[in-house]
């Protein structure tokens, strides 16, 4: 990231965070004492996100992890919560005047921290329960048979989606006996000497006609050639830029490097996305299954032959409301969608993910394990 964007960043939590002070923090109490723990509260959520930040990228204690990047969720929740009390509180102020709001202000303020517990408590709960399949029926034109897919997206194996929670992944996945696994991107989110005992279990995924993986955003912060060649040694079939033309299905399957990959140095690299090099050696009678992590590819389509996009990487906006920041930026957030482009008409699917990013919270939002049932169109 820029410096430039780092310090807007910087600059942005700062005066959020003094947002929620004055908002839930500064009239709860007339007590100096509690607005100096309000104060304290919010400095060390501040402090916490910021060294959470800093320390992402490195080996830490599963429950110091924990504790740093979950104060990024309850940011979010607290944010959102405080927002609504505004709101409240200006409808009050000017639809019964200012005396009404002081007399009702500590009981909003009271609901308000309720409401913030339980849904801090409910996105632990949501991100910690098994990931649901989510099976959904595609008609491909021109399939010559039928193909169930398992899509596994948005991993990020790390501290917290350790060996064990990803031999339960795969275990999970095989039970579904698939043609075919894609791993579509933010597998892994480490550096792989530290990871490696939890990403060798992907090496136990079982497919009829393969696993196949493309590079997410997250692999490009890493050391990205390592993890490419460690999953090859796993007997992952990995596509950057490339095709692999499965003439006994009458199917292309391609992978097209990720979006990140048109940044800083790689963008010179064979890291950087090219849609015409990723379909340039695919048979044009068979329909193509294009792999890319974050759905926004499609805006870069102009006519090629490609049947369905399988994506991930908005995790379903993971906390609700961050969905709608997600739908800035990304076409769609989840689930099987058409879409136009040049003269053609293509689908995409995009899963929200079988593991989390940072903290292990969910909310109004669960992972996934997406089990797609391709069939011929009639």
């Amino acid at each position: 990231m820029p410096i430039s964007m780092r310090i807007a960043f910087f600059i942005a939590v700062i005066l959020l965070h003094v947002f929620i002070y004055f908002i839930l923090f500064k009239n709860i109490s007339a007590s100096p004492m509690i607005k100096h723990l309000g104060k304290f509260i919010v400095f060390v959520n501040f402090f916490c996100i910021i060294i959470f930040l800093k320390l992402y990228h490195m080996q830490m204690n599963p429950i110091l992890y924990t504790i740093l990047s979950s104060t990024l969720g309850i940011f979010w929740i607290s944010l959102s919560v405080a927002f609504l009390v505004f709101i409240i509180a200006m409808c009050i102020r000017f639809g019964f005047g200012y005396f009404t709001l002081y007399q009702l202000q500590p009981k909003i303020l009271l609901i308000a921290w309720c409401v913030i517990g339980i849904l801090v408590s409910l996105s632990f709960y949501l991100n910690a329960k098994k990931p649901s399949v989510v099976e959904q029926t595609i008609e491909i034109e021109n399939l010559k048979q039928s193909l169930n897919v398992v899509l596994l997206t948005d991993l990020h194996i790390d501290v917290l989606m350790d060996k064990r929670k990803v031999a339960k992944l795969v275990q999970q996945s095989n039970e579904l006996k698939p043609d075919i696994i894609i791993l579509g991107g933010d597998i892994v989110d480490n550096y792989y000497p530290i990871v490696q005992e939890s990403v060798k279990e992907l090496g136990g995924l079982k497919a009829k006609y393969g696993t196949f993986y493309v590079l997410g955003n997250h692999e490009y912060y890493y050391d990205t050639y390592t993890i490419l060649r460690a999953l090859n040694n796993l007997g992952i079939t990995t596509l950057i830029n490339q095709n692999i033309v499965l003439r006994n299905l009458g199917i292309n399957i391609a992978g097209v490097a990720d979006l990140a990959g048109q940044r800083g140095t790689f963008k010179q690299s064979v890291l950087a996305p090219n849609i015409i090099k990723t379909l340039e050696s695919s048979y044009e009678r068979f329909p193509t299954i294009f792999i890319s992590h974050q759905p926004k590819i499609i805006k870069y389509f102009n006519g090629e032959n490609v049947s369905l996009v399988l994506s991930g990487h908005t995790h379903g906006g993971q906390i609700f409301p961050f969905h709608f920041l997600v739908m800035i930026e990304q076409p769609f957030l989840q689930g099987l969608h058409s879409f136009h482009h040049g003269n053609k008409d293509s689908q995409i699917y995009i899963s929200k993910g079988a593991g989390w990013w940072g903290m292990p919270m969910r909310l109004f939002d669960t992972r996934e394990i997406s089990f797609l049932h391709l069939i011929p169109k009639q």
